[in-house]
């Protein structure tokens, strides 16, 4: 019986130190991987920006999730994840992991990921959570702090309504053509949106101009691009910032 796994990670590194958490969680999800644990997609998700809360740059945790063959392989996944973010964590880190099959993931969980975008949260009441919701978390140094937003990103995740694809099942989505075919992203299951009012809707034979940053979002459980027109058919609406202006890129 196949089931979905939802893997949260959060506080793997510091300032200068690579890889960032959105990295590490696609090496994590790549070394992971086996028949028996398929990698479906990499999703990062946005918390809380407040000088309360201890983050490298932009205080954004990653959630891989996998399916299974078997719900009794997800021990199993999660102390081998555990052991990789507790290896290649940097030192002076607080990192956290959480792992949840996706059909045991309450309201509670998701409410507690809603919520770390808004509030500053604690790590004991992560722990009392997470023990009465079948929910495996471990803090793995530090003050171990990155379990708050480890279980975020799991309810997040399961929320499907927040975050933006770093990877999907395949992988490679940075290594795809700049422009693209539309008819390609459709076949990797993205879902093509103009973001513009009264546009037309997005024809499968789109050229689509990525700006060499192909993140779609996380809406209604799937992987959604929003695209508008362009003057030489269509780009995406939500493209990479100039390079004096780009956010930093790794998280803590």
């Amino acid at each position: 019986m196949t089931v979905r796994a939802l893997l949260g990670i959060d506080d793997t590194d510091v300032l200068g130190h690579k890889p960032g958490t959105g990295r590490l969680a696609r090496e994590l999800a790549a070394a992971l991987s086996t028949p028996r644990v398929r990698m479906s997609a990499v999703v990062r998700h946005q918390l809380l920006v407040d000088p309360r809360v201890p983050y490298t740059s932009h205080n954004s945790p990653a959630c891989v999730v996998f399916d299974l063959d078997d719900p009794t392989d997800a021990d199993g996944v999660f102390d081998r994840a555990a052991d990789y973010v507790g290896d290649r964590s940097a030192l002076g880190s607080d990192p956290g992991v959480c792992l949840a099959l996706a059909d045991e993931i309450g309201d509670d969980v998701v409410d507690w990921g809603l919520r770390a975008g808004a509030e500053v949260l604690d790590k004991r009441s992560a722990f009392v959570l997470a023990a009465r919701s079948k929910t495996r978390l471990r803090e793995l140094g530090g003050s171990g702090d990155g379990v708050i937003g480890a279980l975020a990103a799991v309810g997040l995740t399961r929320y499907g309504n927040a975050g933006r694809f770093l990877d999907l099942g395949g992988g490679g989505l940075r290594e795809l053509d700049d422009p693209i075919d539309a008819e390609k992203l459709l076949k990797r299951g993205i879902t093509l949106v103009s973001s513009a009012r009264n546009s037309e809707p997005v024809p499968p034979t789109a050229s689509i101009s990525t700006g060499d940053w192909l993140r779609p979002r996380l809406i209604g459980g799937r992987p959604v691009l929003l695209v508008e027109p362009a003057e030489d058919g269509w780009r995406c609406s939500d493209r990479k910032k100039p390079k004096a202006d780009a956010e930093p890129t790794t998280d803590r």
